[in-house]
């Protein structure tokens, strides 16, 4: 849906312009909470819920354009205004008409009218917009996109051609000659090595500022406050280190198994790090999907899927909503991001023609399909889940398009993408466990020292990806934290990703027993959005939970069959 009484503005959103939105609606809540009955505090909510659809939309804009260039001083310039200048006036004015909210006699009205799950995502909310904290999120925003814009510069030498590090990153893993395979392995993460000193420096201060965001609010580090900031409300560290214990368990035994085969099929004694993504078997040749014949491909896959989800896709394209290749300046990885004002839904990737950016743009427009559906959610706030319960539809989508891989491959091909889908599952699983472990670890550190979290990265490692032989290698161990941004932007996210992928594999077995049902399934779970919290999402849907005993166990066992490994010991 679109939020009329904000649309249509020509001008970037100013701060002026918010102070004084904002304060027509804070005037108003006296005489909301003196009124007889709800109508006041409903139709300010309603209003308040257009502003932060306006504001969210903007900031979305503005982050995207960036994104798209991070080079450009106009955009740059943009963007960090609206950080540093309109975030906070906006965390102030919400900070104080959540409280205002929440301690109504009215309260309950909003919930039943808008749905109870907002207010318990208000009151997760509430610290992670606190006032006392507003300079140093700024701060910490800062160094992330200065982390950003320095990745998104980086370019090495691979055959005697200067490439992007995405480029070189997708070469480890699509290239059939391993001399090939370690150039681009040693270039790609030598650049890291040689920005080391400048890229832990950002990281260490981001952590400092987030201990005393932490400590701001009376806690005894950040990570009581980077839970709530992911709106979790059903589960917290406890929940997630008993999941680790899980992986531990059950994951890990069948990764050491499948490094052991991958190692023998290669004919090596050992498992060098520029080889543990590559298997003969399974790994697409590098060019296997050239950028210019994706969308098209893509749009036969999700025909075949539902004709409802094409139609997003369709608009997505034609409304130009939709950044595919790779270059230069741009922001790396992938995102999808809406216009909530708009009713608008954009996805970012880094295509480079290979067998990755297949599964980057269906994952991404998982996220977009579920965006789209959400749209008729009238409080943007529920418009999207937590990420534990979104990523269900992104990696979802990943194994529900697997029977239509014939759009990009051959069958033979094809058949092999399936089998790969389910080896990354096992992998992403181990190395999920080992970010979020070591993100555990930093904010109970927050003072340690670059080498100390260096050393804290490579144990974590060797628990969770034994296997792999860094002999003579192992600073490149340690290097691999450097690369990942969401430590940098986004912390305790991405433990939500092995959450979800428990979803997704759920969704993957009910397909392969009844298609029609799982897709059906899948559109409900869209169209929920984030009405509900994570574990009553799953329940709805009829997936397991992610905390149930022994659901890994079932998880992998299938996976095991997928891959054919007949046994395997489990810790």
């Amino acid at each position: 849906m679109t939020y009329k009484y904000y649309t249509n503005r020509a001008e970037h959103l100013t701060k002026e312009f918010l102070i004084e939105e904002y304060r027509k609606l804070t005037d108003r809540v006296q005489a909301a909470e003196a009124s007889e009955t709800s109508e006041l505090w409903l139709k300010l909510y309603a209003d308040w819920n257009a502003l932060s659809a306006y504001g969210g939309g903007e900031g979305s804009r503005l982050s995207y354009a960036l994104a798209k260039n991070m080079e450009s001083a106009a955009s740059e310039e943009a963007f960090r205004y609206f950080r540093e200048e309109v975030i906070p006036i906006a965390d102030n004015a919400e900070s104080e008409l959540v409280d205002a909210l929440h301690k109504s006699k009215y309260v309950a009205a909003i919930g039943e009218r808008y749905g109870k799950h907002l207010i318990e995502v208000q009151a997760a909310m509430r610290e992670s917009i606190a006032p006392i904290n507003n300079e140093l999120r700024v701060k910490a925003g800062d160094l992330s996109n200065k982390y950003d814009k320095i990745v998104s510069q980086a370019e090495v030498m691979v055959g005697g051609k200067k490439v992007t590090a995405t480029v070189a990153r997708n070469m480890t893993t699509g290239e059939a000659d391993p001399k090939v395979r370690e150039e681009a392995y040693r270039a790609h993460y030598g650049w890291f090595l040689e920005h080391r000193q400048e890229i832990a420096s950002i990281y260490g201060d981001i952590v400092k500022l987030r201990d005393e965001m932490g400590r701001n609010l009376g806690h005894k580090n950040f990570i009581p406050l980077g839970y709530a900031s992911m709106r979790r409300t059903d589960y917290g560290p406890k929940e997630v280190k008993t999941f680790r214990e899980a992986i531990r368990k059950y994951v890990v035994p069948l990764q050491t198994k499948l490094y052991e085969m991958q190692a023998e099929e290669l004919g090596t004694a050992t498992l060098r790090p520029w080889d543990s993504g590559y298997s003969p078997s399974l790994n697409l040749p590098t060019g296997i999907a050239p950028v210019a014949t994706q969308l098209d491909n893509a749009q036969k896959v999700f025909e075949a899927l539902s004709p409802r989800l094409a139609a997003h896709f369709t608009r997505m394209r034609k409304e130009g909503l939709i950044d595919l290749e790779n270059r230069k300046g741009k922001q790396a990885g992938a995102f999808c991001t809406s216009f909530s004002d708009e009713g608008r839904v954009a996805i970012l990737c880094n295509s480079t023609g290979d067998e990755v950016d297949v599964t980057t743009l269906i994952h991404e427009m998982g996220h977009a399909f579920q965006a789209w559906e959400s749209q008729v959610i009238e409080a943007v706030d529920l418009q999207w889940p937590t990420s534990d319960a979104a990523d269900v539809h992104s990696m979802g989508m990943e194994y529900l398009s697997l029977p239509e891989m014939t759009k990009f491959y051959s069958q033979e091909n094809a058949d092999k993408v399936q089998k790969h889908r389910w080896k990354s599952a096992v992998h992403m699983m181990c190395y999920i466990a080992i970010v979020d472990e070591f993100q555990h670890w930093v904010y109970e550190n927050p003072n340690c020292t670059l080498e100390e979290r260096d050393a804290a990265w490579s144990s974590i490692w060797d628990i969770y990806q034994p296997g792999i032989d860094f002999t003579g290698l192992e600073q490149h161990k340690f290097a691999r934290w450097y690369m990942q941004g969401h430590l940098f932007s986004t912390p305790f996210y991405y433990i939500d990703y092995a959450i979800a992928e428990t979803g997704a594999m759920q969704l993957a077995l009910m397909g392969e027993a009844d298609r029609t049902k799982a897709l059906d399934t899948y559109l409900k779970l869209c169209q929920m959005g984030g009405k509900e919290s994570v574990l009553t999402i799953f329940k709805s849907a009829g997936l397991r939970s992610p905390f149930e005993p022994e659901v890994l166990r079932n998880l992998m066992e299938h996976a095991a069959k997928k891959l054919q490994v007949e046994e395997y010991e489990l810790t």
